[in-house]
């Protein structure tokens, strides 16, 4: 699953640096990183079925006792790019007209930090 958060990490990083599509890379920014905590979670034996970071989060902390506090802020940040970057009602407009450049460079630099925290917690 780590595998897969890495794969989308790197889909993200292409969309960004090739097509400009920035509200896909911030999308996809939030899924590595949902992929990464459930890699987490699944490692012990914890099943969630749910697109919020911030619930997954809490899930970790609570069940398995790891510190989140390294990366919360990036998790609330991420967890809205779900919602927002697919529907424009939620974007208050149409995502691909929402989303800047360094708005999207921003969701890849976070979801890097949580992907490499995760790692870190992975035992």
């Amino acid at each position: 699953m780590v595998c897969a958060s890495h794969k989308g990490f790197e889909d993200c990083r292409e969309r960004f640096r090739f097509r400009g599509d920035y509200y896909a890379c911030a999308f996809w920014a939030q899924q590595a990183a949902e992929k990464a905590l459930k890699a987490l979670l699944i490692s012990r034996g914890k099943v969630l079925k749910t697109h919020d970071l911030i619930e997954l989060s809490y899930t970790i902390r609570d069940e398995l006792h790891i510190d989140v506090s390294q990366v919360i802020d990036d998790l609330r940040e991420l967890t809205a790019h779900y919602t927002i970057a697919l529907y424009p009602d939620a974007a208050n407009g149409l995502p691909y007209e929402v989303y800047t450049e360094a708005r999207a460079k921003e969701a890849l630099e976070r979801a890097r930090r949580v992907i490499e925290w995760v790692r870190q917690n992975l035992h």
